[in-house]
């Protein structure tokens, strides 16, 4: 029996939470579900904390989202978990998967705008005021040259 050092068991504690947070369909729960995810995602942040809660968020949606249904469904779980409320460190790199994996196609697989209430949540508060749309009403995430740099470079790595 292999014993593991509390640094990995933690990591494959809260990549099994995360799993678990995950793997499933946005939309598709009752009142109570929604109320009890919510609950577990607060206990995962108070015991890991944000940053690790979303590394191992990011690092699901980059193993685990492939297509561009299962990144959007990502998006709004994110999004239903309270995800927004919390800062991103690298946003565009977060941002940048979603358009990279629907190909910047919003009207066929992005119906509830969730991008876009993610992109004017989440770069405001990295400090890209221009994404601010009461301070810019005319802000559009799909023409960031920001996000479609970062697109273009998910491209061209093959990812």
């Amino acid at each position: 029996m292999k014993i593991l050092s509390g640094e990995k068991m933690s990591s494959n504690k809260i990549d099994e939470q995360t799993h678990l947070l995950f793997n499933r369909t946005y939309g598709f729960s009752s009142k109570e579900q929604r109320k009890e995810t919510r609950e577990k995602v607060k206990q995962q942040i108070s015991e890991f904390g944000w940053e690790k809660t979303f590394e191992s968020w990011i690092n699901y949606l980059f193993t685990e989202c492939k297509t561009p249904e299962s990144a959007i469904n990502f998006a709004n779980l994110f999004w239903s978990y309270g995800g927004q409320d919390h800062p991103v460190i690298e946003p565009y790199k977060f941002l940048g998967y979603f358009y990279y994996r629907i190909d910047f196609d919003t009207e066929k697989y992005d119906e509830l705008g969730i991008l876009d209430s993610l992109a004017i949540d989440l770069l405001p508060k990295a400090g890209y005021s221009y994404a601010d749309r009461l301070i810019n009403d005319e802000y559009i995430p799909e023409l960031d040259p920001k996000i479609i740099a970062q697109v273009e470079a998910y491209k061209s790595s093959g990812l």
